[in-house]
């Protein structure tokens, strides 16, 4: 009676777990294996088997919105008078380069010579090295005893000197530059007869300026 009992308790499916897979491995009387989801026939050797169902993978859920990156603000820059201004202050943090002083190895170069600035007495304007400017003799009209005619070699002349002043310092490189500029002029369209004399007086004004501190124009 209790073999029958067991027999039947072997024939009756187990209940499987909700989420198990329940197979039935047959074997009939000549051998064969059959593996099937219902109870195996009468007169087989039954087995049965579980496979677990694969683990269901949680339903997505919304993942909840990612907020922005905050934005940091960067604190006011201190201003002029505050305790802290020093701070950010690139001339505070840098030291100071050493003040370049005068080259002593290099002489100083001497001032230029005084320059005269002379008027004719027709009014005309021009600059001379020397004070006083050159004398000139002007002619004078000869006549004879009596208001006759004079001799054809009588000749008479006053001497005119032009009145000079000396150019002010802060002026006179620029009139020894304005010289040197008409010296230039003159060499460049003298006449062949008057071309040595032109040039070496160009080359001796150029010569003035460049032993001076007054550059060349």
């Amino acid at each position: 009676m209790k073999r029958r009992f067991l027999l039947l308790l072997l024939l009756v499916p187990l209940p499987a777990a909700a989420d198990d897979a329940v197979f039935f491995r047959c074997t009939d009387a000549g051998g064969n294996l059959t593996i099937q989801s219902v109870a195996c026939p009468a007169g087989s050797e039954q087995r049965i088997q579980r496979i677990s169902a694969p683990v269901r993978a949680p339903a997505d859920v919304p993942s909840a919105p990612v907020a922005p990156p905050s934005r940091h603000t960067m604190p006011p820059l201190p201003q002029e008078g505050d305790e802290d201004s020093g701070l950010l202050d690139s001339a505070a943090l840098r030291p100071e380069a050493p003040t370049a002083g005068p080259d002593d190895t290099v002489p100083a170069k001497p001032p230029l010579p005084e320059i005269y600035q002379c008027v004719s007495a027709e009014g005309n304007r021009y600059l001379h090295e020397r004070e006083p400017a050159p004398s000139r003799c002007e002619s004078l009209a000869i006549t004879g005893l009596g208001g006759s005619s004079a001799p054809s070699n009588a000749a008479s002349c006053e001497v005119v000197r032009d009145v000079c002043a000396p150019v002010a310092d802060t002026q006179r490189c620029s009139s020894w530059q304005q010289r040197f500029r008409d010296a230039r002029g003159r060499e460049r369209f003298a006449a062949p007869e008057n071309q040595a004399a032109a040039t070496a007086e160009r080359a001796r004004l150029e010569a003035v300026l460049a032993e001076s501190d007054c550059p060349l124009p």
